[in-house]
């Protein structure tokens, strides 16, 4: 028996079905061995001592009123993998965003006094996906320790972090980020789509 023609329209839009994504979570992983070797970096160096209303790198910005100073302790990078002249500093009861160009997968960071008052917090556009404190790198917190914090998105992206000290002080260096293209499939998805509208406008030209 004959398919209906409607029928025989209908199967190539089901073969394009979607179904919807699974919500984005952020996994930790420290170590600096376990940040990307392809990540855009920043450790401050080129940055003069002083606070800033934004510092931009890259496809990042890092706003409001970032402090860089020199280092006055070797402790801070002890043990970590990671050695740089300056770093940035968070005073107690302030905030500080970084904004990526481009939805990001990874952030790295050295956590340079792990303290249960300092929070980041990731964001896909104005959606908090995941919230981190000084406790989940170590529990107690040690404020004399530094540690290389690795964040990376299961299953989306993120498109700002916001760093948050409510008392005393957040010391962070050598950030690291990846950002995430395009995928290859979808852009093939994409020029199927296309293909097919171009492939009906000239059958109906023709018609």
């Amino acid at each position: 028996m004959r398919m209906p023609a409607l029928a025989l329209m209908a199967l190539p839009f089901a073969a394009l079905t979607v179904t919807p994504a699974e919500a984005t979570t952020v996994s930790l992983v420290t170590g600096v061995l376990n940040a990307p070797s392809d990540a855009l970096y920043q450790d401050f160096d080129s940055f003069a001592p002083g606070t800033y209303s934004s510092l931009s790198w890259g496809s990042v910005t890092l706003a409001a009123d970032p402090f860089v100073s020199n280092d006055p302790d070797p402790n801070f990078v002890l043990g970590t993998g990671e050695v740089g002249n300056h770093f940035v500093g968070i005073p107690g009861g302030s905030a500080l965003t970084f904004t990526f160009a481009a939805p990001a997968n990874y952030f790295g960071l050295l956590w340079g006094t792990v303290d249960s008052f300092n929070t980041m917090t990731f964001y896909d556009g104005d959606t908090a996906i995941a919230s981190f404190t000084g406790t989940d790198l170590l529990d107690p917190p040690d404020s004399t320790s530094a540690i290389y914090a690795n964040f990376f998105a299961d299953g989306g992206t993120f498109t700002s972090v916001t760093l948050t000290s409510s008392a005393d002080s957040f010391e962070f260096d050598n950030v690291r980020v990846a950002a995430t293209p395009l995928p290859a499939a979808l852009g093939l998805f994409g020029s199927a789509i296309v293909g097919m509208g171009a492939l009906g406008l000239r059958r109906r030209r023709q018609a």
